[in-house]
């Protein structure tokens, strides 16, 4: 005959989620019970009890504090590049207002252009040598190499900044990082217009909208910064946006043995265009509720506390004039 023991812990063994939410209910158990039984000995169970809730309260509103300052602890859904759209060859019929401002491919240098200016810049023709055999560089790498280049482009007459907000981004760009992978997994994966992101050359990533990034990174600025991000117009977060243009590539074939074909773009294929826009997300959405819920319990509980010191301190001045 199986005892009932033996299937309890046969279960608790089979089943890891209840086990681990198991560890977690005795562990709190054990944290606030074994507070409340010390504080319970000299002040009974009641008023141990709601000592006990009050300073655990206090607790996890601090806890939460910290956590929505800082964003770690329980955490929310992470900022991400959301895809609005794919568009095909021409921008100016993108379903998004703002992507049809996107400067065109023409307006930008072509490789000969690029050529000439790596040629005139010796930081560029050390990085990006007259080599077949390496992939061509488009205008976003040269930007990463020399940022003052930038300000020459604009100069000369290239339309590397639009008075729309529209902004070239450099390859090294964190932005561009981000976008470009972004990008890519929606393009092999969710859409699986190509196998894989080797089939296709990122030409440019545009960006416009938010907010100034942080300059100084001390503690001070960065509360500033935050609070003025909130408090200025426009309020909260402007819209973000970044477009990247990719194309496929040249089918090639590897040869056995060779190192794969260097990438080239296919100027037969049409532009892609992949329309994003920043989700915030809500990564501190949790700990500022938990905050805001740890502070109304403790709120509750000192009152409670104060109310009852008034009643005591009554009922001894009440006793003692008797």
């Amino acid at each position: 005959m199986i005892h009932v023991h033996t299937l309890l812990l046969s279960a608790l063994t089979w089943d890891p989620g209840f086990r681990g939410l198991l560890t977690v209910v005795l562990g709190a158990l054990i944290l606030g019970g074994s507070v409340w039984l010390i504080i319970s000995t000299n002040s009974g169970w009641r008023l141990g009890f709601l000592l006990t809730i009050t300073a655990l309260a206090g607790w996890m509103m601090i806890m939460g504090l910290v956590w929505g300052m800082y964003g770690i602890g329980y955490q929310g859904r992470l900022a991400t590049w959301k895809v609005e759209e794919v568009n095909y060859g021409d921008l100016t019929e993108a379903n998004t207002t703002d992507a049809r401002t996107v400067p065109p491919r023409e307006d930008l240098p072509d490789q000969e252009e690029m050529r000439a200016i790596i040629d005139g810049n010796e930081a560029l023709a050390t990085q990006f040598p007259d080599d077949p055999t390496r992939r061509d560089p488009q205008l976003g790498d040269l930007l990463s190499v020399d940022p003052e280049l930038r300000d020459q482009l604009i100069e000369e007459g290239w339309l590397i900044e639009t008075e729309d907000g529209w902004v070239l981004l450099g390859a090294a760009d964190k932005q561009t990082g981000e976008a470009v992978a972004a990008a890519s997994s929606y393009l092999t994966e969710e859409r699986a217009l190509f196998d894989s992101s080797s089939e296709f050359v990122v030409l440019d990533a545009w960006t416009k909208g938010g907010k100034d990034n942080l300059e100084d990174d001390s503690a001070l600025d960065r509360a500033a910064f935050k609070v003025e991000r909130v408090a200025t117009y426009p309020f909260g977060h402007p819209t973000h946006r970044v477009v990247v243009r990719v194309q496929p590539v040249v089918p090639r074939e590897t040869l056995p043995g060779q190192p794969p074909p260097t990438p080239e773009a296919d100027e037969s294929q049409p532009v892609i265009s992949v329309v994003m826009v920043r989700d915030l997300g809500s990564r501190r959405q949790p700990a500022v509720f938990l905050t805001l819920a740890s502070a109304l319990v403790f709120a509750v509980c000192c009152s409670s506390l104060h109310r009852r010191d008034k009643l005591v301190a009554e009922a001894r001045a009440a006793a003692a004039g008797s």
